[in-house]
């Protein structure tokens, strides 16, 4: 089924309201814990990138309005990447790409990007085994990055006692911010649209 022009309408009021409410204020709130800048792609090199139908065609309407070398770039990268999965013949989880969208170490639809990168970089909670919510930290803490001013690998924890050196007013801080919690119809349906199934980036063009 297409996507109504009435429901990109209500993802992009959508997107509008959770950045004013909530993601705008986070990243300042953690600005101290933060490394994010142009021309660092780590979160983009090596992923999965889950996104629902709705945030693919958001996508989809940006690449339209590209140079027709960036577009043909883009496309030959999924044709590329869908060759290296289906080769590569590994189960969904373990199938890890570079995002066909990041062109010269930039996002080339930045502005209509999914939520999976509108809040990465963050600490956020999930669910263990256990169904306890514990506080996960991104991937880029690893190589010195988000929160590694701040993170103690060998514990894979927060150092309080990095944290009381760096003499912020602000601690680290988690937040609620899975695809789950943010995609729900009780959310979205006063807007007048649906996330629906979500899936791997790559998996919507095969």
């Amino acid at each position: 089924m297409e996507i109504s022009k009435e429901q990109l309408e209500g993802y992009s009021l959508y997107l509008k309201l959770i950045h004013e409410r909530m993601l705008d204020r986070y990243f300042e709130e953690q600005a101290p814990y933060l490394c994010c800048k142009d021309g660092c792609s780590y979160c983009c090199e090596k992923g999965q990138y889950p996104m629902s139908k709705i945030e693919v065609q958001f996508i989809m309407l940006k690449m339209a309005t590209l140079d027709k070398k960036t577009q043909e770039q883009i496309l030959y990268d999924i044709q590329d990447t869908i060759k290296e999965k289906l080769s590569a013949n590994l189960p969904r989880e373990e199938f890890f790409y570079k995002c066909p969208f990041l062109i010269s170490n930039s996002c080339s639809v930045y502005e209509n990007r999914a939520i999976i990168c509108r809040t990465h970089g963050l600490m956020f909670f999930m669910e263990d085994k256990d169904g306890k919510e514990k506080y996960k930290m991104p991937a880029c803490a690893e190589i010195g990055l988000n929160y590694s001013k701040v993170y103690d690998k060998s514990t894979k924890k927060i150092s309080e006692e990095a944290v009381n050196k760096m003499q912020t007013n602000t601690p680290p801080q988690a937040y609620n911010l899975s695809l789950k919690s943010l995609t729900k119809k009780e959310i979205t349906q006063n807007l007048g649209f649906e996330f629906g199934e979500i899936k791997p980036l790559i998996e919507w063009f095969m």
